[in-house]
């Protein structure tokens, strides 16, 4: 398994951010809802198949990006420990 950075922004008044927190919560155990409209989840699933799993929650004037993540490949700022220690544990 690894981690995978879910980054998104809905556009569209009235935006659907249930449906896809739903989508992401019901798919992936153990999201980390890392930041308002970001996740980070373990999984065995592609970047590319990530996004094609969570576009029927999107509208097409959305944005989303979909990042695996390496061991030493993040940083934080102003983050609770507990989100270190997240990061830790299971990147």
């Amino acid at each position: 398994m690894s981690a995978v950075l879910i980054a998104y922004d809905l556009h569209k008044i009235g935006q659907r951010y249930t449906a896809l927190r739903d989508l992401i919560k019901k798919t992936f155990p153990n999201p980390w809802n890392a930041l308002e409209s970001t996740f980070i989840v373990n999984t065995t699933l592609s970047p590319v198949q990530i996004r094609e799993l969570l576009v029927p929650a999107l509208d097409s004037n959305d944005s989303l990006l979909v990042v695996a993540l390496t061991p030493y490949g993040w940083a934080t700022l102003g983050m609770p420990a507990s989100a270190n220690e997240w990061l830790q544990s299971n990147v």
